[in-house]
């Protein structure tokens, strides 16, 4: 469990069932669920089983699963995972490097070598050859994105932006001073004529070509050539956000990274998303001129990342703990799709093939109205003009709905939300009873 083989919200056999399967006494199970509910990892309700809830859980902003009874609050306001399982081990595994790391200073402010020489490597892999002296390790993407931005952007300074796009960033330019211009909203997050006719009087541009958040798009190949060529013209600085691009769950072939298109663009990658929020490494990947400008930065920031979590990095990495990760989250989009499909069928629910959250299409413009009911029956979401630049009224026709809890959690979840819905839709009475159907698609 803390090695989150088991998730926090997961039901395990009754202790009869679980003797049986291993073969075991039925004292030798009831005293191993008595002992996990001593350490507080195991709540067993009459009727109702026993749940895994890990330390912690109450007290954090991580959703959890209620009993019949707790009137808990589920939080869906942020796309991030539950730690990877096997993470743990790396973890155990890194203190057998301890102290050869404690006979150091443990600043690294460029980062650990062996872990920036694997993140060149698998650029490498993608057609992106990349010398380690070019990677900059920083605390998670958007420590990455700050020392950038704290670089680059001067007071006044024109931003471009996607219309839709990942609101944190929006606040890191707000925060130095830039002036956000958003491209046209269209099918996608980028058209070619648009960053065509936006480019011009810019000094940067911020994208996020990889499983884009919040809608998932994928920048085609040609896309990328066309749209560096273009703001190369305008000589414009691009920033990369490749944070998703790990978050391949379907395996689909993807294009090269942007940089092959444009070897001056900056690229920001991290392994919140592919790993575990909790461990902060991020990192840069940045044209050789720029390598000592954003050290100097991020000296007057941080100075450096935690040296020990840039070895269970390492460990990581090297363990590909990322492929169960993945199946694990794309058995989770594939249930709770099926399951919001089932319970509000007005909704447009495409399927990603990437990234960690569903943007789900609303029947009328409520979105904002629709996450004020959603809380008031325990559930915390964020309304599509969260991910709009222009902070108006664009995105009330979409609700993001993140995939990353484990299935009873979002079974709840689709529960509330529809309860939600049918409030907003004049259909169902906040105070009415919802069944618990959704157990059945999810699990």
């Amino acid at each position: 469990m803390i090695d989150a083989r088991i998730p926090g919200g997961s039901r395990l056999p009754s202790e009869r069932t679980l003797a049986d399967a291993l073969e075991v006494s039925r004292t030798t199970t009831t005293r191993a669920y008595e002992e996990l509910r001593e350490r507080g990892l195991l709540t067993s309700v009459r009727g109702s089983g026993s749940v895994v809830t890990l330390p912690l859980s109450e007290s954090s902003t991580s959703a959890i699963l209620p009993t019949e009874s707790s009137s808990v609050t589920i939080s869906l306001a942020q796309a991030a995972t539950h730690a990877a399982p096997g993470l743990g081990g790396a973890f155990q595994r890194a203190l057998e490097r301890l102290p050869a790391l404690l006979s150091t200073n443990g600043y690294l402010p460029d980062g650990y070598r062996p872990l920036r020489e694997l993140i060149a490597d698998r650029y490498a892999e993608q057609g992106l050859p990349t010398d380690p002296s070019q990677i900059i390790v920083t605390g998670g993407a958007q420590g990455a994105l700050a020392i950038a931005a704290a670089t680059l952007v001067r007071r006044s300074d024109r931003i471009l932006v996607e219309a839709c796009g990942y609101p944190h960033a929006f606040d890191t330019f707000d925060g130095v001073g830039g002036r956000l211009v958003p491209l046209p909203y269209a099918e996608t997050p980028w058209t070619t004529s648009d960053v065509r006719r936006t480019a011009a009087g810019t000094s940067l541009a911020m994208l996020v070509p990889d499983f884009h958040n919040p809608t998932a798009a994928l920048m085609p190949e040609s896309q990328r050539h066309d749209i560096a060529r273009a703001l190369r013209r305008a000589g414009v600085t691009t920033v990369i956000d490749e944070t998703l691009r790990g978050t391949n769950l379907d395996g689909i072939a993807m294009p090269p990274p942007y940089a092959t298109a444009d070897p001056e663009a900056i690229t920001i990658g991290s392994l919140s998303k592919v790993l575990w929020g909790g461990l902060r490494i991020g990192w840069i990947r940045a044209p050789h001129q720029l390598v000592s400008p954003f050290v100097q930065t991020r000296m007057r920031l941080d100075l450096a990342s935690a040296a020990f979590d840039q070895v269970v990095a390492v460990e990581a990495l090297q363990s590909h703990l990322t492929d169960a990760h993945l199946e694990r989250l794309r058995s989770q989009r594939d249930g709770l799709v099926a399951a919001v499909r089932a319970r509000l069928p007005g909704f447009d629910v495409p399927v990603p093939a990437g990234g960690l959250s569903l943007w789900v299409g609303l029947p009328r413009r409520v979105s904002s109205k629709l996450v004020a009911s959603a809380d008031a029956q325990g559930l915390r979401l964020l309304p599509g003009s969260r991910f709009y630049s222009s902070r108006g009224a664009d995105g009330e026709d979409h609700l993001r709905v993140p995939f990353t809890e484990p299935p009873p959690v979002l079974a709840e979840a689709v529960d509330r939300l529809e309860r939600a819905w049918r409030a907003v839709d004049g259909d169902l009475p906040q105070d009415a009873h919802v069944d618990r159907r959704t157990i059945d698609l999810i699990a």
